[in-house]
């Protein structure tokens, strides 16, 4: 598949796609990124030749800034955008498909917000994060006051979003805010290996773990394994990825799940 977008460097790897924010110079979230970004999801969500996907930002020091202030003005004027963050970062939540943030360097505000959204997370050692709105007499607006709550707890979230002060990605790895922690030469290439490792997995078990958990964590512990659990089992038991599965593991050897 051709990749050619304005605010996004894509390049694909096997069944691997990485896409590197390209606003500078903070790759802010602004109407390009936002377009760019739902457009490639699109494209990539029906493709079987595309399992993972990898958003990362172009340069070292920052992942995202987040909300792209020199868009304010026309927003203050009435003006409603096209694309809008939340309606585009509900749809990374919902993915199908794994979309891995691999931040370099720093991810504030939407930032911070979009990584939130991403099914995995790794971080540079050396960066930092934050939901500063409230620097500017603004709240955190495309779900940071929902999911970093939920991901990191209360406690810490509120003392985050009430001083606008960073957080070291060290302290988040300790929170469970991010899977990996590593040198920031190794972001990209740490990324890469986990999304190999995916990509040679079961996508239709992939895709219901995500989507059992996702439900899950908004009901009761009998809904979950009951109803949302037993649908996700229901949905793969007769699919040739399972027999495949099956076969390999009793013929001793790596499964080659079809995505069927």
């Amino acid at each position: 598949m051709a990749f050619n977008y304005e605010k996004l460097n894509v390049e694909q790897d096997g069944m691997v796609v990485i896409a590197a924010i390209n606003h500078p110079p903070a790759n802010s979230m602004g109407q390009g990124v936002l377009r760019d970004i739902e457009d490639l999801l699109t494209k990539c969500e029906n493709d079987d030749g595309v399992r993972v996907i990898i958003i990362t930002g172009s340069g070292n020091k920052l992942f995202s800034a987040g909300a792209d202030i020199t868009e304010f003005a026309s927003i203050q004027a009435g003006n409603v955008p096209k694309y809008n963050g939340n309606e585009i970062y509900f749809k990374i939540e919902n993915y199908p498909k794994v979309v891995i943030a691999a931040m370099q360097g720093g991810a504030y505000g939407g930032g911070l917000e979009l990584a939130c959204v991403c099914h995995l997370r790794i971080m540079a050692e050396e960066a930092t994060l934050g939901l500063p709105e409230v620097k500017l007499g603004l709240n955190p607006g495309w779900g940071g006051t929902q999911r970093l709550p939920r991901l990191i707890g209360k406690t810490k979230a509120l003392e985050l979003m009430l001083t606008g002060d960073f957080m070291s990605s060290k302290e988040a790895l300790t929170l469970g805010l991010l899977n990996k922690v590593v040198p920031q030469a190794e972001v990209l290439e740490t990324a890469k290996k986990l999304a190999k490792k995916l990509a040679a997995g079961a996508p239709l078990a992939q895709r219901e773990i995500m989507k059992a958990v996702r439900l899950g964590l908004e009901t009761n512990l009998y809904d979950g394994v009951m109803k949302i659990e037993a649908a996700a089992s229901k949905a793969l038991q007769f699919t040739e990825d399972f027999k495949e599965g099956a076969k390999a593991f009793l013929e001793k050897r790596p499964p080659n799940f079809k995505g069927r």
